[in-house]
């Protein structure tokens, strides 16, 4: 613990769509030992996670989702590929046991250790990262290869069947943002890149920005954005 050094430095902000009755996203930063259950060796996690609305509790699917991610830094759990993909997993069916197609989310984390990106993405929320000024997006967007973006976490065919995993080295001065389809939808990569210019290298800045930009265009569907700047 005393030895511990941020890798990254974050922040994370949420605004409930106009046509909402309450806030459906949820996100968490785990990048810190006091958010890791004391663990400062098997680097941070981000994610953001968009309870569907079409169904009577996205809300609790999303924060449930969230909540369970901190399962990664237990001490019995190897930090891997296949321990991400287990824990979203399990927390597919817990959603799918506890309300029975009652409750659905999207999620997309970001596990970074060392030089190292692990992006794991179920549905329409997305990974983008942002180099010398220019943003790309690391997950699949909604159409590519013809597919529509429609997998769920705790609806439709089971996780290990639809999950998506992306590598990619970072480097320091990289920035990550994770957002919801209400983010994607109004703010393109373009925007991105002009928000984090401005906000000179602040993730709270940058994510204030963001949020603002959605606000102007009165986004009707819930947003949410992470930002991290790599140390």
């Amino acid at each position: 613990m005393l030895n511990w050094m941020p890798m990254t430095r974050g922040w994370g902000g949420t605004r409930k769509g106009d046509s909402h009755a309450r806030n459906e996203d949820a996100y968490v930063l785990l990048d810190h030992p006091v958010r890791t259950r004391g663990v400062a060796d098997r680097g941070c996690v981000y994610a953001v996670s968009d309870g569907v609305s079409t169904v009577a509790e996205g809300h609790w699917a999303s924060q449930l989702t969230i909540s369970r991610l901190s399962q990664f830094f237990d001490a019995h759990t190897e930090p891997s590929e296949t321990s991400m993909t287990a824990i979203l997993s399990e927390i597919d069916w817990e959603i799918r046991g506890e309300r029975s197609g009652r409750a659905a989310c999207t999620v997309a984390v970001a596990w970074l250790q060392d030089n190292r990106l692990q992006v794991f993405q179920v549905g329409d929320s997305h990974v983008f990262l942002l180099r010398d000024g220019t943003a790309r997006c690391l997950t699949e967007l909604e159409g590519e290869g013809g597919k529509k973006l429609d997998h769920f976490l705790g609806m439709g065919p089971a996780v290990s069947e639809v999950v998506r995993v992306y590598e990619q080295e970072v480097q320091a001065g990289d920035a990550l943002l994770l957002a919801t389809d209400g983010v994607t939808n109004l703010v393109s990569e373009a925007e991105f890149e002009t928000l984090w210019a401005k906000s000179l290298g602040d993730p709270a800045a940058c994510t204030e920005a963001i949020l603002a930009a959605v606000a102007r265009q009165q986004g009707s569907d819930d947003a949410t954005i992470v930002a991290a700047l790599v140390l």
